[in-house]
């Protein structure tokens, strides 16, 4: 990355926006904490969180009890 991180977003999950010293955009979810990804502008910043929290939702199917 390039230089010093600066908080631009926080959402209500908790992922996190930050701009880089070079002026792109990295996002952190609080589910892999500390591990940041490149994405292209703001836009896909926030992009990006939401399908975190999806994929934090998606529910798995329940296997069936046989009696």
């Amino acid at each position: 990355m390039g230089g010093p991180l600066h908080l631009v977003g926080l959402t209500a999950d908790g992922c996190r926006i930050a701009r880089d010293g070079g002026g792109g955009y990295v996002v952190d979810h609080t589910t892999q904490r500390g591990i940041w990804q490149r994405v292209a502008n703001l836009p896909a910043a926030y992009a990006a969180c939401e399908l975190f929290s999806r994929r934090d939702a998606l529910a798995l199917p329940r296997w069936r009890e046989e009696a």
